[in-house]
């Protein structure tokens, strides 16, 4: 069994690695052109607009099962990917980042809690470490094609 002082080294790693490490996924968001934001790109069947929606809405759920694993089990249903394309405004595109770094910043909370075990399993052998680092990997994934689509678009 893992020490009380390797557990919080893990967690400091977990976090470290959430809020996006040398590249932190929030503020790649936000340098992100909204004018660009609606783009999709020759051989893509999505834009920013789209990676935002999908990235959040799975942060939404792996969240609720931070929260809550007895209740929420289905750690990952059938994928989410917004229909319309790019925002309608600024304002909305700005809305979506917020409550994407809303949500983020609860995981983090959680996933630093002193009293959050992060290594018990629920029923189907999932855990709050498991769930975060899905996050990370799935995150990982799409900011990589957000950070591409941007390179291609001009944005860096």
């Amino acid at each position: 069994m893992a020490s009380a002082d390797h557990i919080e080294n893990y967690k400091t790693q977990l976090v470290e690695f959430l809020k996006g490490g040398f590249a932190p996924n929030v503020i790649l968001l936000r340098e992100f052109e909204f004018e660009k934001a609606g783009i999709i790109l020759d051989g893509l069947h999505f834009s920013a607009w789209i990676l935002l929606g999908h990235l959040h809405a799975r942060h939404r759920i792996l969240l609720e099962f931070m929260k809550d694993p007895d209740k929420n089990q289905d750690i990952w249903p059938e994928a989410y990917w917004p229909e319309n394309h790019q925002p309608e405004t600024r304002q909305e595109w700005d809305s979506a980042i917020d409550r994407y770094e809303e949500d983020l910043q609860e995981m983090i909370a959680l996933v630093s809690h002193p009293g959050t075990d992060i290594f018990k399993s629920d029923e189907n052998g999932d855990s709050i470490s498991r769930a975060a680092l899905t996050v990370l990997h799935h995150t990982g994934y799409h900011i990589g094609q957000l950070k591409t689509i941007g390179r291609q678009l001009g944005v860096w």
